[in-house]
């Protein structure tokens, strides 16, 4: 069987912290919807580095547009942005020369902040446009977060150059209503299109070439150097992916628990929590991430009932495995099927 999931896609604790102190600005319990996607907002306390994967935070992000009842929620983030919420990228591309020099740290450095989704550059005559775009194998990704990063990005460039920088248009690729719209065309000062062909910022090349004042050459050297460091070092951490390999390969013949994983691995289920924890997750969140990823699987393939894909799961009886499924996706697996 082929890896479904080559690595859980992941974002850096401070951008939860920074949903966090939006989402309480409208007298809502964070903590408590952190909780309920089965995250703890402590660790990002403690650690801003830490990871949190993208998927369950793509559910904190939907619990705050209900329970904030503002699908704007992306631009409130912005009034509480500071450069440090990308970690060392945000301050390197602060330190940039220009906003051209620093969005192509973006590029570079992308991948610390979150590794969910793919960006580039892409020359449009005397134009240039920072594409977004999220993988199939990456989803779900709120589209918020997408609203949030593009909104705080802008943000950052305004602190480089002044509060009237603007793109020449914004594109987003997911839906959403004409007042939002309107909001976002507020904010970013230019045109902004939902439900389009892609995802995308469009500048013009002399507005990304005009000179940061308080640009820090020597700072931005020295923040490469870490950050270089720190990306070789996630490289570096392939244990998650050799226990998602192992699940992913038996999880149909033969429901594997902890303990049989661990055998597998030559290790007590101690040690193998051990070093899970120390990659920013556990081997219950990666059985359940496999889980999700097989049933949406077979039930697109449609050549399983549901209890029989149920079963093959390792749930119990198929009402266990339809709750699951409509926490994954939002939906039962019969409207997912449809």
């Amino acid at each position: 069987m082929t890896t479904l999931i080559p690595q859980t896609p992941s974002t850096i604790g401070a951008w939860a912290l920074l949903m966090a102190r939006a989402i309480e600005s409208y007298g809502v319990d964070a903590d408590a919807l952190f909780a309920q996607a089965g995250l703890t907002l402590e660790d990002a306390r403690r650690d801003s580095e830490t990871r949190f994967p993208v998927r369950q935070m793509a559910q904190v992000w939907q619990r705050a547009v209900e329970h904030t009842g503002d699908p704007c929620i992306a631009l409130t983030l912005t009034r509480y942005f500071q450069p440090s919420t990308y970690s060392a990228p945000g301050l390197a591309m602060l330190s940039s020369r220009n906003v051209l020099e620093g969005l192509q740290r973006c590029l570079r450095y992308f991948r610390h902040t979150s590794d969910v989704a793919h960006i580039a550059i892409e020359e449009q005559d005397d134009q240039l446009a920072l594409m977004i775009r999220i993988p199939p194998e990456n989803e779900p990704c709120a589209p918020e977060a997408i609203e949030a990063y593009c909104a705080t990005a802008l943000r950052l460039f305004r602190m480089m150059v002044d509060d009237q920088f603007c793109p020449i248009r914004v594109t987003f690729s997911h839906q959403a209503e004409p007042e939002k719209a309107e909001a976002f065309a507020g904010f970013f000062g230019c045109d902004v299109a939902f439900d389009q062909a892609q995802t995308q910022l469009v500048f013009a090349r002399s507005a990304l070439l005009k000179p940061h004042m308080y640009a820090n050459p020597a700072l931005a050297a020295s923040l490469d150097q870490w950050i270089t460091e720190r990306l070789a070092s996630f490289a570096e951490s392939p244990f998650a992916n050799d226990v998602r390999q192992y699940l992913l390969d038996n999880l149909l013949f033969d429901t594997p628990d902890a303990e049989r994983v661990a055998r597998h691995l030559n290790m007590s289920v101690r040690t193998m929590q051990r070093r899970l924890k120390k990659e920013g997750t556990s081997f219950h969140q990666l059985l359940n991430e496999c889980r999700h990823h097989l049933a949406i699987k077979l039930v697109s393939e449609k050549q399983l009932s549901l209890t029989e894909i149920a079963h093959a799961l390792g749930f119990a009886e198929q009402s266990g495995f339809t709750r699951a499924f409509r926490q994954w996706t939002g939906v039962s697996p019969s409207q997912y099927a449809q």
